[in-house]
């Protein structure tokens, strides 16, 4: 047998020109799979965290093989095409990781609120919260002069509100698209929802929130005004579906009365239908001033703190949101209530202004995603 025929020598580890095409390529995967990672906090840390068990067993018996000679081989004269597969597939893998990371990142808060900014109301004409200047200069409310000071922070905005028909389609609109309640069409998502949005865990896990900028409590509009909720008939209440008032009456045992509007109750209350609605103490007392009513009393029984509303997993506009937020509540919050809340007969005295916006949640995990 001529030397050319020869067998290639066995080598227990290989040279390190061969070696090198796999623990370079596998290197830079490894990185970049950890970058990955470390930036993509919708499902980073828990993928990391399944992956480390596989990896930390292969790690553990890997040199025990390699010391006990396992990975003998023969040692070919150039790269064979087994290892220029495995520096394609990675290249590959590398690209694919990267433009993964691109299209599902959080781009800058700045941009996301440039240009037309859509934002989602519902038009019950809240007097106080967002109604119709009767002079003619467009919407005013507490909710407007906030909405204002978020826009004149972002330089290249130009907020266009959007009524969004009902509440429930609060969420909706913040998740893609929608529709109204006597249109089929599908409509455009939403950026932001400024609407007397109230925080709750359940819309948490379905969205995000900045704030609050504001609290209030429960009460009931009624002929005679309510000291206390044993005091209300239990079945002739009117609650507008998809709120927190209907939800609470319902977690109590009480089936209330359900329109799509607080002003269809109102409407029902004044015909005698029910005998009292329920709603936000702040969002009842604009139409118990319509109907030469005292405003109702707190009845202290829940706890309502209305947030901006956002897309899920957005932390950075959170965080943003959240800062101009604060600078509202330091130094326009007084003034808002004054000139837009006093006229419903409410007291600044017996609200509490928040203190801050809360701190902002992470995205959520890979698997609530």
């Amino acid at each position: 047998m001529t030397e050319s025929e020869s067998p290639a020598t066995t080598e227990p580890g290989g040279s390190l020109r061969n070696e090198l095409y796999w623990i370079i390529p596998g290197s830079i995967a490894t990185l970049g799979l950890a970058l990955f990672l470390l930036l993509n906090r919708r499902w980073g840390a828990d993928a990391a965290a399944v992956l480390a068990i596989p990896v930390s067993i292969v790690g553990a018996v890997v040199p025990v093989l390699i010391q006990r000679d396992v990975f003998k081989r023969q040692v070919p004269k150039g790269p064979s095409r087994k290892w220029r597969l495995v520096a394609g597939f990675t290249t590959i893998l590398l690209i694919a990781t990267a433009v993964t990371w691109w299209i599902r990142r959080e781009g800058d808060p700045f941009d996301y609120m440039s240009g037309e900014v859509r934002i989602g109301y519902v038009a019950y004409e809240y007097k106080g919260w967002h109604a119709e200047d009767p002079d003619g200069g467009g919407p005013a409310g507490f909710d407007v002069d906030l909405a204002r000071h978020l826009e004149g922070s972002f330089p290249e905005s130009r907020f266009d509100w959007v009524d969004l028909g009902t509440l429930d389609n609060r969420i909706a609109a913040l998740q893609g698209g929608w529709y109204l309640p006597d249109n089929k069409a599908e409509q455009e998502p939403v950026k932001l929802v400024i609407a007397n949005f109230s925080i709750s865990q359940p819309r948490r896990e379905e969205i995000d929130f900045a704030g609050p900028y504001f609290v209030d409590t429960q009460a009931f509009l009624s002929r005679d005004a309510a000291g206390s909720i044993t005091e209300i008939p239990r079945g002739r209440v009117c609650a507008v579906t998809g709120s927190r008032s209907a939800e609470k009456l319902a977690q109590i045992g009480w089936k209330p009365v359900l329109q799509l509007s607080l002003a269809a109750c109102v409407s029902e209350f004044r015909s005698g239908r029910v005998d009292a609605v329920s709603d936000d103490r702040s969002l009842i007392a604009g139409y118990a001033t319509d109907l030469g009513l005292e405003p109702p009393r707190r009845l202290n029984y829940g706890s309502e703190r209305y947030g901006v509303g956002i897309p899920n997993n957005m932390p950075r506009l959170c965080a943003e949101l959240s800062r101009l937020i604060n600078e509202f509540l330091e130094y326009s919050w007084s003034n808002s209530f004054k000139e837009n809340l006093n006229e419903i007969g409410l007291q600044e005295k017996d609200y509490v202004r928040p203190p801050s916006a809360d701190p902002c949640e992470p995205a959520a995990p890979w698997y609530k995603d």
